[in-house]
């Protein structure tokens, strides 16, 4: 079988292997992200795109701040809302201080996070932090109810929590009705939301002038949950209780933490988070392995085809020849005739051509055995037409000629 064929069918087998392979990739590889990452860009399901995007469309106005650096929050505006959605937030007694100075003068701050805020909690109603830990409840679903009538849907709502192409279980976060009222204050806090009747998820906080909304279970409000009825109606209900001014929207985990810088700064987690980069990463392996094992063997250099050399000095006499012939310019061709002449005789028979004439031809007539006169009568017809730019064919024909006569003589 012919090399050739053989090596476009291997390569033919290899081209057809890695295209099931991406085929195979694509159709194992889930079309969505079901982790939990809230930011307002994301449009993955426990992304916060369309909760930004709702609020933004009821509020007209949103300012983007940072939870490192409330300094750029505007603590002298009142009737504006703070929005905090994220799995966990910090807040150092610097941005505690200008978040409880935010709400005093009359703005509400909404935290959903899934860890209790014990400094704030502590700071507001003087108890101590152990008290603030939340209760697990763990099942497939909740469903949630609402304290107040005066809400747009106060009717129950449901959720269910989705990984990948399965419901399964989780833990929804909250507080126990009876530790509910034995560790807050009842002039301060007023529960909003229950989930399944025993466990409070959402209370309001009065503050100064303002308020705040403390909610445990933050992927209620992500892109999965929102674009569902009782999704959209739960966020509606919970953000009835915010002001109607401007909103400063709030992300701790998505922009500040060193976790998400050092994603950020991972090619390889970059590349990953792509499905078409990543096959393509992929592909590109498989082709360096491809070629280790095809072209790891050692292999002989390639012999060079050395040609036969060729004395082209003849096809460059003729070419020169044809061209001084129609330029009728014989005496150039005399010339280099001439030229040849000499060269064959210093060659030949080592005689210097410095000599004078006279010299020269006695010394070419000794060495080649012809006789003198006619060698002074070659050298006259050299000298006849050579020097005479008017020289005639026929005499360049004529010089020819003895200087083949001379060669056939020569010893």
């Amino acid at each position: 079988m012919n090399k050739n064929f053989t090596t476009s069918i291997i390569f033919v087998l290899i081209a057809a292997s890695i295209i099931i392979f991406i085929l195979y990739m694509k159709s194992i590889s889930p079309k969505y992200k079901w982790d939990e990452y809230y930011n307002k860009k994301n449009n993955q399901p426990y992304g916060l795109k369309y909760v930004y995007d709702l609020l933004k469309e009821e509020h007209n106005t949103i300012n983007l701040i940072s939870t490192s650096n409330l300094e750029s929050l505007d603590t002298n505006s009142s009737n504006t809302n703070l929005i905090v959605i994220d799995s966990y937030i910090g807040l150092d007694s610097t941005n505690l201080s200008i978040l409880l100075s935010y709400v005093n003068n009359g703005n509400k701050a909404f935290i959903a996070s899934d860890y209790p805020q014990s400094n704030l909690l502590s700071r507001i109603l003087l108890k101590a932090d152990s008290i603030y830990e939340l209760n697990n409840y763990e099942n497939e679903g909740v469903t949630i109810n609402y304290a107040s009538s005066k809400i747009p849907y106060p009717a129950k709502t449901k959720f269910q929590y989705q990984y990948l192409k399965k419901i399964t279980s989780r833990n929804w976060l909250g507080f126990f009705k009876h530790n509910f009222n034995e560790i807050f204050d009842k002039e301060k806090v007023t529960p909003i939301s229950y989930m399944n009747d025993t466990i409070i998820n959402c209370y309001y906080l009065n503050y100064g002038k303002g308020a705040i909304i403390i909610h445990s279970n933050p992927i209620i409000f992500t892109n999965y949950y929102i674009i569902k009825k009782d999704g959209f109606k739960n966020a509606n209900n919970i953000f009835a209780y915010l002001n109607n001014g401007s909103i400063y929207w709030n992300e701790y985990n998505s922009d500040n933490s060193n976790e998400n810088e050092s994603y950020k700064n991972n090619p390889l987690k970059f590349l990953f988070s792509h499905f078409t980069l990543k096959m393509a990463w992929y592909v590109f392996l498989i082709s360096i392995l491809i070629f280790i094992i095809f072209r790891s063997k050692r292999e002989q250099r390639i012999i060079p085809i050395i040609y036969k050399n060729k004395n082209t000095s003849i096809e460059y006499a003729k070419a020169i020849g044809s061209l001084y012939y129609q330029k009728k310019a014989h005496h150039n061709i005399a010339n280099e005739m001439y030229s040849i002449f000499l060269s064959d005789i210093r060659t030949r028979y080592n005689i210097s051509t410095s000599l004078k004439t006279e010299e020269l031809i006695e010394q070419i007539a000794i060495r080649t055995e012809i006789k003198k006169e006619f060698i002074i009568n070659l050298f006259k017809l050299f000298s006849d037409v050579k020097y005479n730019v008017n020289a005639t064919s026929k005499e360049l024909g004529k010089l020819y000629q003895a200087i083949e006569n001379f060669n056939n003589c020569k010893k």
